[in-house]
This record gives C-alpha cells, sequence and structure tokens, in this order.
C-alpha cells in the first residue's frame, strides 16, 4: 500500500510541475528573451568582473554588448539555423558572444582552445559553421593550417584582434569591438525563434572516436532554470566564481542560470581559484569532484606542512565529526537489518551516539572549524558538485566541517541536470538527488529494459523537458538512446530509494568520466595498447578519478619473454615478484600510446595492475559475441581497482 500511495504521489507531483513549466514556457520564445528580460531588472548592478580577461560589466553594459553582436552578427549575414562555432575558454565575453548568436538565430556550437587540430577541423565541418568566434590569436595561429583548406565567412576575435596571424588567411578578421560597431550601424531583424528551435550544439565523446553534435533546443534550456532555482535560490547580486569549461553543458547552463538571477559572476582559472576563493569570497559556484578531493587533501597538507600537532588534532576531530554525521544520517533513514526489533535497537543506537556527540560537533563548527573555513575560503552558501560522482569520504568530510557541498546528476543530452540535492533541504550524503520539476527516474533491466522496483540496481532511464532534440546528423544514434516513448538511456547505473533519491553506482556504457569531468572513450586507446605483442587483453579503468588507470593481461609472449609461469602472476599494482614483466608492459603501453594521433593529456594511462586471468566467457567478464563486460570487470576487480587509486 505504501509503494503505491509513492508511485501515486510521484505521478500526481509531475503532472502539477508540468503544468507548472507549461505556464512558464508560454511566456517566452527563447532563452535570450527570458536572459534580456531578467536581466533588465537590475541594470547597474555588477555582472562580470574577469581580471584575466581585464574585462567589468554591469548588466546594463551586458545587454547592450548582446545586443550590438547580435546585430553585428545579422550584418555579416548569420541568419537563423546556422551554425557559429566558438572555440574559447571560459572568459568575461564568452556569454556576451553565446547569447549574441542565439539571439541573432544562429546555434552556438562550443569547444575549448586545448581541443587537438583535428578535433576543432572535425567540428567545422561537421556542423558546416560558415562563421567562427575564438578566444585570441594563439588559438588563430593553431588552426591557421585548417583554416587554409575551410573556407568561412568570417572569423571574430574576442580577447584581441589578430592581426599578426590574419594575413596568413582568406577569411576576414574583425575584433569583437569592430563586430559591436557594425552592429550599431545595423538595424536587428526578429529572426522569428520558437521554443523547438535549435538553441546549440556541444560536442560529446563517440564511440567512433569522432564527437557526436548534440542538440538543445531553446526549450531544453530553458527548462534548467526554473529547476535550478528549486533547487539552488541563487539571489540578486550574489557572488560567484565561475571556474569550470563552459563547452560543458554544466558550467554552460550553470552560467546563463546564474545571468538570469543577476548575480555577479567572478571568472576565476586553475591556479587563480584558490587566491580568488579567499579575496573574491563567493556565496556559491558550480564545481566537480576533482576541486573537493583536492581542496580536501590541501586543507590537510597545509595543516601537516604548518603545525603537526595542530594536525592531529584537526584529523582527530575530522574523524569525530564524521562519526557524528553517520549516527544522525542512521537516526533517520532505514538500516539493512531485516528484523523490526534489530532495526529498532540500530535506530536507538544511532540516535543516542548522536545526541552524545552534538555537544562536541556544535563546539568544533564554532571554533576550529569556522577559522579552517575563513582560510581556505570555504565559507560560502552552497555549491552543487556535477561532472562526476562525489566519494563518501570526501562528502562527509565537508559535511562534518559545516560546508555545504550538493550534489546534482545528468548528462550532455539532458541539457545537463536530471536530478539534484537541494539547498533547503537535508543534505542527502550518498546520494545525487531527487528528480528536477517535471522530471521522470525509473529503473530499468539492461537486458529486458523491465522496470524495476526501488533498491534494486539497474539502468536509468530518464524523461523530461531537458531531454536534447537528438545527435546532430545521426538519426541511427539517436534512436538508440531515445525510445518512442521519450525515454532517454543514461549508459548508467543506479538505484532509487523509497523517497525517489538516485544513488548512482557505475556506469553500463564505455565511456568513463574522470573527476574534472572529461570523458574518455576507452575504446580507441585500448586498441592502440593491444598493438602491442605483449598485451593480450586490456581494459581501461578511472571513473569518478583524477586520472586513467588499466587492467592488463598479459600476453604469451610477455610471459615468455620474462621467464614468468601465468599461475605465478601476482596481483600488486607493482609486483616485486614479476618486476621485470610489469617494466616491459609499462613500456609498451607508453609507447602504443603514443603513437596514437591527437590523444589529451588526460587519456593517458597513470597506472595498471597485472592480470594473471584472462576475460573469457567462463568467468563471466566476455559475451558470447568476444565483447568484454566492462561492468562485469569492474565489479570482479574491484579490490584492485580500489587499491590501485588508494591514497598513499
Amino acid at each position: 500500500m505504501t509503494k503505491r500511495k509513492n508511485e501515486y504521489a510521484i505521478k500526481n507531483k509531475i503532472f502539477y510541475e508540468r503544468r507548472e513549466l507549461e505556464d512558464f514556457l508560454s511566456k517566452y520564445n527563447s532563452i535570450g528573451e527570458y536572459l534580456l528580460r531578467c536581466m533588465g531588472t537590475y541594470p547597474d548592478i555588477h555582472a562580470i568582473t574577469d581580471p584575466y580577461s581585464k574585462v567589468e560589466l554591469t548588466y546594463g553594459q551586458l545587454i547592450t554588448g548582446i545586443k550590438e553582436t547580435a546585430s553585428g552578427l545579422q550584418a555579416l549575414g548569420v541568419k537563423k539555423g546556422d551554425f557559429v562555432a566558438v572555440f574559447s575558454e571560459n572568459n568575461g565575453l564568452w556569454c556576451m558572444a553565446d547569447q549574441g548568436i542565439m539571439r541573432a538565430g544562429g546555434i552556438t556550437t562550443a569547444r575549448g582552445t586545448g581541443a587537438p587540430t583535428e578535433e576543432l577541423r572535425y567540428i567545422l565541418e561537421h556542423s558546416e559553421a560558415q562563421y567562427l568566434i575564438l578566444q585570441n590569436e594563439k588559438i588563430l595561429v593553431k588552426l591557421i593550417p585548417v583554416l587554409k583548406e575551410i573556407q568561412l565567412k568570417a572569423i571574430i576575435m574576442l580577447l584581441n584582434d589578430g592581426r599578426k596571424a590574419d594575413g596568413e588567411i582568406k577569411t576576414p578578421v574583425y575584433t569583437l569591438e569592430e563586430l559591436r560597431e557594425k552592429g550599431r550601424k545595423h538595424e536587428f531583424t526578429d529572426p522569428g525563434i520558437t521554443l523547438e528551435d535549435p538553441s546549440t550544439m556541444l560536442y560529446t565523446s563517440g564511440t567512433t572516436g569522432n564527437p557526436r553534435g548534440v542538440l538543445l533546443t531553446h526549450k531544453n534550456v530553458l527548462t534548467q532554470f526554473p529547476c535550478t532555482d528549486d533547487g539552488f535560490k541563487s539571489q540578486p547580486g550574489e557572488k560567484t566564481l565561475q571556474l569550470l569549461p563552459v563547452w560543458h553543458a554544466y558550467e554552460r547552463t550553470s552560467q546563463m542560470y546564474y545571468l538570469t538571477k543577476c548575480c555577479h559572476l567572478h571568472f576565476t582559472t586553475i591556479s587563480g581559484f584558490k587566491k580568488d576563493m579567499v579575496d573574491f569570497a563567493p556565496a556559491t559556484f558550480m564545481s566537480v569532484p576533482k576541486i573537493w578531493s583536492t581542496i580536501e587533501l590541501k586543507v590537510f597538507e597545509t595543516l601537516r606542512k604548518k603545525s603537526y600537532p595542530a594536525y592531529l588534532i584537526f584529523r582527530m576531530s575530522v574523524f569525530l565529526s564524521k562519526r557524528y554525521i553517520i549516527h544522525k544520517i542512521y537516526a533517520k533513514r532505514d538500516t539493512n537489518s531485516r528484523l523490526p526489533f534489530m532495526r529498532a535497537v540500530k535506530f536507538m543506537w544511532h540516535k543516542a551516539m548522536k545526541g552524545l556527540l552534538s555537544p562536541v560537533q556544535n563546539l568544533l563548527l564554532k571554533t576550529l572549524y569556522a577559522k579552517i573555513k575563513k582560510a581556505a575560503g570555504l565559507n560560502f552558501r552552497a555549491t552543487i558538485s556535477g561532472g562526476g560522482s562525489l566519494p563518501m569520504h570526501t562528502q562527509l568530510f565537508f559535511e562534518a566541517i559545516g560546508v555545504t557541498l550538493l550534489e546534482g546528476y545528468g548528462l550532455t543530452e539532458t541539457s545537463p541536470v536530471l536530478v539534484l540535492r537541494f539547498v533547503d533541504e537535508e543534505n542527502y550524503l550518498g546520494s545525487s538527488g531527487t528528480p528536477v520539476k517535471a522530471t521522470e527516474i525509473k529503473i530499468v533491466d539492461p537486458d529486458t529494459h523491465i522496470e524495476l522496483p526501488n533498491f534494486t540496481k539497474g539502468l536509468i532511464m530518464a524523461r523530461g523537458p531537458q531531454i536534447m532534440k537528438g545527435y546532430y546528423k545521426d538519426d541511427e544514434a539517436t534512436k538508440q538512446v531515445i525510445d518512442e516513448n521519450g525515454w532517454f538511456n543514461t549508459g548508467d547505473l543506479g538505484w532509487l530509494t523509497s523517497d525517489n533519491h538516485l544513488v548512482i553506482v557505475g556506469r553500463e556504457k564505455e565511456t568513463i568520466v574522470l573527476s574534472s569531468g572529461e570523458n574518455v572513450e576507452p575504446t580507441p586507446i585500448e586498441g592502440a595498447c593491444l598493438e602491442s605483442p605483449y598485451i593480450a587483453q586490456i581494459v581501461l579503468v578511472g571513473q569518478d578519478e583524477d586520472n586513467l588507470g588499466a587492467l592488463v593481461v598479459p600476453s604469451d609472449e610477455a610471459l615468455k619473454k620474462c621467464n614468468v609461469e601465468a599461475e605465478n602472476l601476482t596481483l600488486r599494482i607493482k609486483p616485486v615478484q614479476n618486476k621485470e614483466l610489469h617494466e616491459l608492459l609499462k613500456k609498451e603501453i607508453q609507447t602504443h600510446i603514443k603513437n596514437k594521433n591527437n590523444l589529451k593529456s588526460f587519456e593517458y594511462i597513470k597506472q595498471f595492475a597485472v592480470l594473471k586471468d584472462k576475460f573469457t566467457t567462463d568467468n563471466g567478464t566476455m559475451s558470447a559475441t568476444g565483447k568484454i563486460k566492462r561492468n562485469k570487470v569492474f565489479e570482479k576487480y574491484k579490490e584492485i581497482i580500489d587499491a590501485m587509486y588508494s591514497k598513499k
């Protein structure tokens, strides 16, 4: 009966949320229309501060810049439906270019400057973009060989004019100011945008090696703003840091959300992040797991170097605080005990321990933790971590010292937010949150796609207004992930609690997402390694970690060369007994990966473990068709993978 009541309550909630969203969407035709209306409410307050690009704008100035950029693009010939590529890092002028493109009717096609030249070429050719916006002269010089072969109608430089390099190409190059000057002289024409028109195309890794273009409509992105606001509740003038890559859907949508709330966006860099956290003192910002793992480590390292006694005191304090948080959680949530009597005993135990540790926790929050947070710049209202799962020990650490670190989950294809832990609710550690407005999540059997009950691990399916229009020029790939009823296959594995919290436990699809948010497609890298005669099988690992690792099965040739019997192989990461074999495989991996073209820095294998058993159908790690079952491999060798990434 309780289950039926929960299902009815969820369906009823979604019904009213849909009506609420439909009412919101009926008032606007595009993202730009909504943003300009919101930003016009506070034209005199600070919108953007970017000391690294020397940009300072109020909301009034930003609105003017967007309108002039849009008119300038129309003067150059941009029409509704034209793709305009933007290759730039996150900076204070990015949103002016982005919103200018969309207001003119164009579709922003975004990527960062660090991408390999051939990938940028592919994006230009695949999108058939005729207009290109670049960050600076450095990226222009990088692209000159490509631009000599691909004829564009215009190139616009965001941060400098590129006059030293533009003589090598035929395409006219304009500065952003020159574009705006054209806009001031050109009469803007309403392109007639509708909610179903594409607003942007973001590229994500594809199984063939080429990235796939994810088309997101104005409706897809617009629905994210009230959903995010339900969870985050930012206010006008609130300070926020912008650090993440803006060509990722997470940062892109987050940045637009902050603009709709008239926040003060402060742009920072990886090297300047720590100083800006303290100096700028943001109230909120969006982040990725790697940031928090790094901060946690730095806090302990700094204390250890400064004062070892203080470090020991802090370490013991955090241990006690983590115990308090754990008891607090289990004093409210159900336990694994099946017998009612044992559940009652455990509830009483956790409640008693919570009460015992509560005075200690309150004292630590007001004294030791308050000083630590001030020194580390952690006195913000709240932050959301996305782009990968937060390790539980990291969640516990920040909850213990009184930092409101929330978590969300989504994909590029979902604009991106699907679920979120809300700021005004209990921080449900271990979950990625509950579905945002008008969004449905269900768990199905990976093979049969039959819906599974709560607390049962399966494939995560999602349905809602934020699901992408599809992959550009790839209807087949679109049909593979979106079924006839609108359900999107996330490729991730997880389970739902009785109160609809989503817990992520792994990935069914092959893509590995590092803690930095970077996507790694393992197949091409594994293929390069398998060219070695000494590597029989290899599986990349590293989901939610800082870097890639690998499980390696040596070939018979490798064993023979090193005079090692397969049954004598150890399963240690750096086996002393098999040192010669380990060094041989290390050299082979490095050599064959270097031979792979356009490899990004985060795609290098940093560590590996040597396995003595091959992946076979008999041990359940390989299918009948000869494909390695990655999820089964991860389960079978979990201890080895954990040891590979264990803190020294």
